[in-house]
């Protein structure tokens, strides 16, 4: 084989190799869910309704779909605070999309969970309650979170 025929053969494979890393590039961009500073408020005893709150980041190479929240301490809701026409007021989501290397900030008078039906049991101060996060891509992350007062 002569020194030309090599060559040719050489930049074939480099081709096909360049070729296909490139079409794998897509794939390997996956969603990084990460959680951090979450609490819940804990409730006066006649209370039928709570709030909770954190941040969700994603710190991955692609967007992930938050589709469903469950929890032991229960029914909980995403709601977003919007100000109208000088009064708050809640909206249901019930499902938003978390883009690459961005973070959804639960925050009173904003994003937040909504708590309702509560479970005696769990809603005591010091206590934590479990909270499972379902996306798209990323599946369930289970995390607990600890219930405390307002202030």
């Amino acid at each position: 084989m002569n020194n030309l025929s090599m060559l040719k053969i050489v930049f074939i494979m480099l081709s096909v190799l360049m070729l296909a890393s490139a079409g794998n590039s897509n794939a390997d961009k996956q969603p990084n869910i990460e959680t951090e500073s979450f609490w819940i408020v804990l409730p006066p005893e006649v209370a039928r309704h709570t709030a909770g709150y954190g941040i969700i980041k994603n710190t991955g190479e692609a967007s992930d779909t938050l589709l469903k929240i469950t929890s032991n301490a229960g029914a909980v809701m995403l709601h977003k605070t919007e100000i109208q026409s000088g009064k708050a007021r809640m909206t249901h989501i019930p499902n938003i999309v978390i883009e690459a290397h961005s973070e959804l900030v639960l925050k009173p008078m904003s994003f937040h969970l909504m708590f309702s039906d509560l479970s005696p049991v769990i809603f005591i101060d010091g206590s934590k309650a479990t909270l499972f996060l379902e996306f798209e891509q990323s599946g369930i992350i289970k995390i607990n979170i600890l219930i405390r007062p307002n202030w």
